[in-house]
């Protein structure tokens, strides 16, 4: 499986929407939202919009919105693999577009929806407040799938 390519027009396009969405009228900007709603291929209420800004950029939204929509789970997601996508998300940590890539696929493959805190901050991911360990790419896929083996037995 490989990363999604957007449509960069679109992105641009999505994402003047956004912003007119963000700190916007819900009933004078029903048609924007539609318009959104229609492009995207998703279903987002008025009240998502509302404050954007303050946590990401409009684009990086939009980009976020739309690699969520188009990957899909990997059946054949192995442990070596989850080792290489995690050593690139290490190498570069910044590059949004792969870094959502990686979370919306790990988490729609083993249904974990913490993987950015396992990244990020793994004391969030383990319950153990310790925010400062620096894990290596195979003590993530570890976590991963070890989670994954948990929920599997429930």
């Amino acid at each position: 499986m490989t990363q999604p390519e957007l449509d960069e027009q679109l992105v641009q396009h999505l994402a003047k929407i956004a912003d007119r969405l963000d700190g916007g009228d819900e009933n004078v900007d029903l048609p924007l939202l539609e318009e959104f709603n229609r492009l995207a291929g998703t279903e987002i209420p008025f009240a998502e919009f509302q404050g954007i800004y303050g946590g990401e950029d409009h684009i990086t939204y939009v980009r976020r919105v739309l690699t969520e929509r188009a990957t899909n789970a990997d059946p054949s997601l192995d442990r070596d693999r989850l080792i290489e996508m995690f050593t690139k998300v290490l190498a570069d940590p910044c590059d949004d577009a792969y870094l959502e890539y990686v979370f919306a696929t790990v988490e729609k493959t083993f249904g974990d929806s913490q993987v950015s805190d396992l990244v990020f901050w793994p004391g969030v991911y383990f319950g153990d407040a310790d925010n400062q360990r620096e894990l290596k790419p195979d003590e993530m896929a570890d976590a991963v799938l070890g989670r994954y083996v948990q929920r599997k037995k429930r």
